[in-house]
């Protein structure tokens, strides 16, 4: 499944389909919260899953607080634990973007990625047994990651651990293969600096085609249209769909 909030704090869930046309990669939509939702001051989801049948959320909440959804389904949100309390400054002043996957070999996929304002970046490792009490710094305070705008974890190299995709301010995208607490591996750039990746604004990783990796990638860009990007890989980005238009 793949989902999101809207700007009026409706939160939806869309379910895959069994074809495949890559153009059409949804069998069904669920509504999850109505308009005027408390889900209006979500900053951020990021979908976990630590050994359950169905994926949960990490939420980054506009006034610091953090919680976790052990699961998420056609039926709702469950499971719901805090993570850190409100008015708590690492998730409400200092972190600008995160990302969860699986960064551990043999681990689920509930490890949490940060990227701060100083540029440093922390691994939040297995948040089912830890919370956010593990945390290990793998890039130093710098220059350049202030510039990440987007983060994206998915399966794009074959590695034992998820990949990290990037986009900077620029446009610029790149792909970090297999990630782990040990730091980041080369850097494979996708696309180059000033491409018209700087207009996406969501960029979400998943299996949304027969293939069951989550390889694949839908991006919503800054006029509205959607487009499924299948296969993702070291070589890059293949043929982009598009699945909804502008405006």
């Amino acid at each position: 499944m793949a989902g999101g909030t809207w700007d009026d704090g409706e939160v939806t869930v869309y379910q895959g389909g069994n074809g495949n046309d890559p153009a059409h990669p949804f069998a069904a939509e669920y509504r999850l919260a109505a308009p005027k939702s408390i889900w209006a001051k979500a900053l951020s989801l990021s979908s976990i899953n630590a050994g359950t049948g169905t994926d949960g959320l990490v939420v980054r909440w506009i006034d610091g607080e953090m919680t976790q959804y052990s699961t998420v389904d056609a039926k709702g949100f469950h499971g719901e634990k805090q993570l850190a309390p409100p008015k708590t400054s690492t998730w409400q002043d200092d972190a600008r973007v995160l990302a969860t996957g699986r960064y551990r070999p043999g681990g689920h996929r509930d490890d949490l990625l940060v990227a701060v304002k100083d540029g440093h970046v922390s691994l939040f490792s297995d948040l089912a047994a830890n919370g956010l009490k593990k945390q290990t710094q793998i890039v130093a305070k710098n220059a350049t990651w202030p510039c990440a705008e987007q983060l994206t974890t998915g399966s794009f190299t074959g590695k034992s651990t998820d990949g990290l995709l990037v986009r900077w301010t620029e446009g610029e995208t790149t792909i970090y293969p297999g990630l782990t607490v040990t730091g980041l591996s080369g850097e494979i750039k996708i696309r180059p600096a000033k491409s018209n990746w700087k207009d996406a604004t969501v960029v979400a990783a998943g299996a949304f085609t027969t293939d069951t990796t989550a390889d694949d990638l839908i991006v919503r860009w800054n006029d509205g249209h959607l487009s499924l990007f299948s296969g993702v890989d070291a070589k890059g980005l293949h043929d982009g769909v598009q699945l909804a238009p502008a405006g």
